[in-house]
């Protein structure tokens, strides 16, 4: 790597670094751009050479958070249903946490990308992944069937989880995320899980 390119990545840092800061200060719908450039040390041009908008840089330090919330779910020792509950409230307070406009912004960037952008889809395939992987290993493990249809599994608690993302941002926050997420970790994924996958017990010719 040159030192061009060092460089290059070494402002694009501050200016992540930066933006992890502020948000320990305010909400993000409280920070502009200058801000975030005046606390990185950089020019303003800087930072539309790595990024589009002041979005692209929460995305990435969200990201943070939601490896951290994967980490916590996969070494949960608890049942499978608990492991990806887990992984869904962690992910509604993160969420909640960087602000209803980000969401929107979020969503708007999922169905009218700019050009070249793909950060919607791939938070997308990331949480799709996590899903999976816990549900695969539940599966391996033996907590699920073998023949459990993981692909359809996790499709089904997508489109619930980001249902009920997308009803907060089109209600303007009058449809609660956190709670939402709640009831449906505490009602139905159990039922789902226990429905889907759950090993029959053959004891006594049952």
């Amino acid at each position: 790597m040159g030192k061009r390119q060092e460089a290059a990545m070494a402002t694009r840092q501050k200016i992540v670094e930066a933006m992890r800061a502020l948000l320990r200060e305010k909400p993000a719908d409280r920070i502009n751009i200058e801000e975030i450039t005046e606390r990185a040390g950089v020019a303003k041009g800087s930072f539309y050479t790595h990024f589009k908008r002041k979005e692209d840089v929460i995305s990435v330090v969200a990201m943070d958070a939601y490896n951290a919330a994967k980490e916590t779910a996969a070494g949960y020792s608890g049942s499978i249903a608990e492991k990806i509950s887990s992984y869904l409230r962690d992910s509604a307070k993160i969420i909640t946490g960087n602000t209803l406009q980000i969401a929107q912004n979020w969503m708007k960037s999922v169905a009218a990308p700019l050009s070249g952008e793909d950060g919607g889809i791939e938070k997308y395939r990331f949480d799709y992944g996590n899903i999976l992987s816990l549900l695969q290993q539940a599966a391996e493990n033996g907590e699920l069937r073998p023949d459990t249809p993981a692909k359809t599994l996790t499709q089904s608690i997508m489109n619930s989880y980001y249902g009920a993302v997308i009803s907060w941002c089109i209600t303007r926050g009058e449809a609660d995320l956190t709670a939402g997420i709640e009831d449906y970790c505490t009602r139905e994924l159990p039922l789902l899980i226990e429905h889907a996958g759950r090993p029959q017990n053959t004891e006594g010719g049952e």
